[in-house]
């Protein structure tokens, strides 16, 4: 006889594979049609996204000290060493979409059914995300055990926040508010201290919602109504962005697809790494899909107008407010015609094109690689992107309080032929 969890866990595995199956195809179905219509319109739109006048910067992957040997102790305390001298208190981690706990809105629906009853959407919202973690481990996804082992070996405290995964507007804003309320509420937050926001995929598009929330910019009543209407709590929240306004962030996103706009007036600085393989920096091709051969395919694949039609009408009610906000969010003509301009490069902050070497010219690896998504959360490569991380916010001989902090020899980016990054093997994960 099956058992419940396992039959539980084959309906989540399930819908997940079918998500992923109807987003390929639609995807390779329009592909031709977006090429052909590349140039049929150069008048901007709403979902625009304007080319940044910073040139990026092309780094290698490089395979550092393996994790827990005497030189990646050494090397993980030096980073967090700096990050201290920095006034960094917190590290918060946040994943993308469609590994939260409600990607698919069930617990949502749930609540609305059977409102008497929430601990049946919490606890389905706890089964989802402890199972989406054990089938995913770190592929495309930060677990409890990364981000402990990461806060253990840099002295930092850090800490995950997980989110619906829901991929559309309502949903992304909802939890930009969520976020806002863990901020405030945590310890290492207030005046003076400093936050570095990590955030996987369309996690990143929390940073820049909060960005604007913080600011107050354009569209903040929206942003604000919209929260409001999913069911959170707003009285309190400009209580809670006057403390925020007290601390300085530095965002890292990793293959996070330029969505919404960076409010200046907040101050956060912004470093953006994306798997990328071309001498020019777009993706606007499939070649080499199944290798991933010209890095991450899913970064691509999350252009403006990409968002899933939400399952409710009240929520499709206020994405389509909300893209007079942020631009253009579900739309198959929108998405075709950005997919092929293929943008790589976000208009605010920095970016760094790391080229990962995780094709595979003899068996396809996009499985393995995520279709190149997965290569920023591998635990291998967790010192290589916090060297990087503190290399860009936290150089040497910056310290707050202006003393200097010493220059270790894995300090600098090395720009060596790329290494191929694979999957662990079972017997790492123990």
């Amino acid at each position: 006889m099956v058992s419940v969890p396992r039959v539980r866990l084959a309906v989540v595995i399930l819908f997940l594979l079918v998500g992923l199956a109807c987003s390929l195809v639609a995807f390779g179905a329009g592909y031709a049609l977006a090429v052909a219509q590349r140039r049929a319109s150069q008048r901007p739109t709403s979902g625009s996204i304007v080319a940044t006048q910073l040139e990026p910067t092309r780094i290698a992957f490089t395979r550092l000290a393996a994790e827990g040997t005497a030189e990646w102790r050494v090397a993980m305390e030096d980073l967090g060493s700096r990050m201290r001298s920095a006034g960094t208190r917190l590290i918060l981690f946040v994943h993308g979409s469609f590994v939260g706990d409600d990607p698919l809105a069930l617990a949502r629906t749930l609540e609305g059914v059977v409102p008497v009853f929430p601990h049946l959407a919490r606890a389905l919202r706890g089964f989802t995300r402890a199972q989406v973690s054990r089938l995913l481990g770190d592929l495309s996804n930060f677990p409890a055990d990364y981000v402990d082992a990461l806060a253990t070996a840099t002295g930092v405290e850090a800490v995950g926040f997980t989110w619906s995964g829901e991929n559309h507007h309502a949903a992304r804003v909802q939890e930009a508010v969520r976020l806002t309320r863990a901020l405030a509420r945590h310890g290492a937050t207030g005046l003076g201290s400093r936050v570095l926001l990590v955030g996987h995929s369309h996690g990143g598009q929390l940073f820049a919602l909060l960005s604007q929330l913080i600011a107050r910019s354009r569209g903040y009543q929206e942003l604000v109504d919209a929260a409001s209407a999913r069911g959170e709590d707003v009285a309190v929240l400009e209580e809670h962005l006057r403390r925020l306004r007290c601390c300085a962030f530095d965002v890292a996103t990793f293959g996070t697809p330029p969505r919404y706009e960076f409010a200046p007036d907040s101050h956060f600085r912004l470093l953006h790494l994306v798997n990328h393989r071309r001498t020019t920096a777009r993706g606007a091709s499939l070649r080499g899909l199944l290798h991933t051969r010209r890095g991450d395919y899913v970064h691509h694949l999350g252009a403006p107008g990409s968002d899933w039609p939400a399952p409710s009408a009240k929520d499709r009610a206020l994405n389509e407010r909300l893209d007079r906000v942020l631009g253009v969010g579900s739309d198959l003509r929108a998405w075709l015609r950005h997919v092929a301009n293929g943008p790589r490069i976000s208009p605010y902050g920095h970016t760094l094109l790391v080229d990962y070497g995780d094709q595979a010219r003899v068996v396809p690896n996009f499985w393995a690689t995520g279709f190149g998504h997965a290569a920023y959360t591998r635990r291998e490569a967790m010192l290589f992107h916090m060297r990087v991380v503190a290399d860009h916010f936290y150089p040497p001989g910056t310290g707050r309080d202006g003393t200097r902090v010493a220059e270790a020899p894995w300090d600098r980016v090395r720009t060596a032929p790329a290494r191929l990054l694979l999957p662990r093997r079972r017997s790492e994960d123990a």
